[in-house]
């Protein structure tokens, strides 16, 4: 995928995703000012609508146009449907995959997270009297860690 049509894709997910919803009803100005907020793309409406179209006949979403007929005859328009298909959430699922294999090389295994040797020997270090650490002669501060021989 080009990089417009995926800055398209991620703006209407974020919309989506703020409400909770698999839709979103986001206006082409809207969409327009996100996109260059978020992905510094500054695009023409008409370049937005080619794109929009593209990734629609991809099958990534459903547009629905949605209007009002107004009691004198005319059509209001308002700001389209964009209903997501199930294509969209297999490339979700594929770019999930590939940021977890990315970013999974700086994760620390599980059996390295539970190191009982390294513990214990932390645990044999600690002071059990705390009273040896408080010097009450300096005020303000405590005072340096000892050993469990005193000073």
């Amino acid at each position: 995928m080009q990089s417009q049509k995926t800055a398209i894709l991620m703006t209407l997910i974020g919309v989506a995703k703020c409400h909770n919803k698999p839709y979103c009803f986001v206006s082409q100005e809207r969409q327009l000012q996100l996109l260059k907020k978020y992905h510094s793309w500054n695009i023409s409406r008409r370049t937005l609508n080619r794109r929009l179209h593209e990734l629609e006949r991809e099958g990534y979403f459903i547009r629905i146009r949605r209007h009002l007929k107004a009691q004198d005859g005319h059509l209001i328009l308002r700001s389209t449907l964009y209903k997501f298909c199930g294509k969209l959430f297999h490339y979700l699922a594929g770019l999930k995959r590939w940021l977890a294999s990315v970013f999974g090389v700086f994760a620390v295994p599980k059996m390295a997270q539970h190191n009982s040797i390294h513990e214990s020997k932390v645990s044999f270090e600690v002071i059990p009297n705390v009273e040896i650490l408080w010097n009450p002669d300096e005020k303000g501060r405590a005072s340096p860690i000892l050993g469990p021989q005193g000073p």
